[in-house]
């Protein structure tokens, strides 16, 4: 039995972005240490998720939000307090990836990226941080990306800028949400590149990484349990999860 296994037992954790990809990952995860789990979606198929999870043994909702509607987003604590309980554990990791060069970046694309990547995580974890403060205990971990305050990439301007975002806010509520709150953040390196990459795509970006293969979504849930199971005296940081390619320096 891993050491961290039943450590979230009793606690509800809110995976945003949950129903697939790295966000489906960390939700298993969580729920695999004890937690419940609120799974967000919207627009994706979530039924399947909460199903494998409950018939796992495991405690397991599904909502459906558009955190870019303020409305919406206002409802999605309380609709998840009232069915599971308490939230303790926020995982933002919801989030858009457009690409536009920086002079062809029209503003509706620049106002999506935004409200999506740094202005839902701003409200969401305003409204989960009052009750985490009042109890004196919860965890907020935000999903960046390499191109968020690590490495320029060019053709991702506004992508980068809202993720560089989340990262300077999760800096100033480790400081501001002490002691009572963690808030921590992990950076995936290359995760689930897009199934239209060639085989010969897929090598060359294996070859750019140190640890010499791609990441796995496994690798970032992983992560993500060590921060809110781990050490209680971890907060403010940002964990890359890259193989080493942020050392390497290495862009897309």
């Amino acid at each position: 039995m891993a050491q961290d296994e039943r450590r979230l037992e009793g606690r509800v954790a809110l995976v945003t972005g949950a129903a697939i990809r790295l966000g489906k990952a960390i939700a298993e995860s969580l729920a695999d240490a004890g937690a419940s789990v609120a799974i967000h979606h919207h627009g994706s198929e979530a039924e399947a998720v909460v199903g494998a999870l409950r018939a796992a043994g495991h405690r397991a909702a599904a909502f459906r939000v558009d955190l870019t509607d303020d409305a919406a987003l206002d409802g999605l604590l309380p609709a998840v307090e009232r069915t599971l309980g308490e939230v303790s554990v926020l995982v933002n990791s919801a989030g858009r990836f457009d690409r536009a060069s920086f002079l062809e970046t029209p503003d509706r694309m620049l106002d999506a990226l935004w409200q999506l990547n740094a202005r839902a995580p701003f409200r969401l974890s305003r409204a989960l941080a009052k009750g985490m403060v009042a109890r004196g205990a919860g965890d907020i971990v935000n999903v960046l990306d390499l191109g968020g305050g690590f490495i320029p990439w060019p053709g991702y301007a506004a992508y980068c800028m809202s993720k560089a975002a989340l990262a300077m806010l999760t800096q100033v509520l480790a400081i501001e949400l002490a002691p009572a709150v963690r808030v921590n953040a992990v950076a995936p390196g290359t995760v689930l590149p897009p199934e239209s990459m060639s085989a010969e795509e897929r090598e060359a970006l294996r070859l750019r990484i140190p640890l010499q293969r791609l990441g796995r979504p496994e690798d970032v849930a992983e992560t993500v349990r060590f921060l809110v199971t781990g050490p209680d005296f971890i907060t403010g940081q940002v964990v890359a999860v890259d193989g080493g390619r942020l050392r390497g320096g290495r862009s897309p």
